[in-house]
């Protein structure tokens, strides 16, 4: 179900749009929003062709920004994009990713990030990210079963 509204800036997950983002950064992040699937960048910019967007390089430099200011997340094992759930940039990301349906949550797992930025440190090695992508089923899946 994609909750997308007719002018694209539908925020079906109930997130202000954060301001100050560059026209194309806007962009992306309403398609995004318009949706609880996470989006590779090529879905992104099927969505945005009646806008005038046409080049891939264009959707990726945006998603580059957004994920570097702490919007969005790339969930790695899906090579596509969601929106963060969190104010502001954070270290350790954590999902849960349903194996049958497209449905991805973000979890705050604030003893994870606990536990592991001082074994990080006392390696000597300067974090910027990490990312835990737990596979499974959604209850929803589950049940159906």
């Amino acid at each position: 179900m994609s909750g997308e509204s007719s002018d694209g800036g539908g925020h079906s997950h109930g997130k202000k749009r954060p301001a100050g983002l560059p026209k194309n950064e806007k962009l992306v992040w309403d398609v995004l929003a318009s949706t609880h699937d996470p989006l590779k960048a090529y879905e992104i910019l099927d969505k945005l062709k009646d806008k005038g967007v046409r080049a891939p390089m264009t959707i990726y430099r945006a998603l580059d920004g957004l994920e570097s200011k702490g919007h969005i997340h790339k969930l790695e094992g899906l090579n596509a994009f969601v929106l963060c759930n969190h104010e502001g940039p954070h270290m350790v990301q954590t999902f849960l990713l349903c194996e049958n349906c497209t449905n991805v949550q973000e979890l705050e797992l604030r003893a994870v990030e606990a536990d592991i930025a001082p074994a990080v440190k006392a390696a000597a090695f300067q974090m910027s990210t990490a990312r835990l992508e737990i596979k499974g089923q959604c209850q929803s899946c589950a049940e159906a079963a």
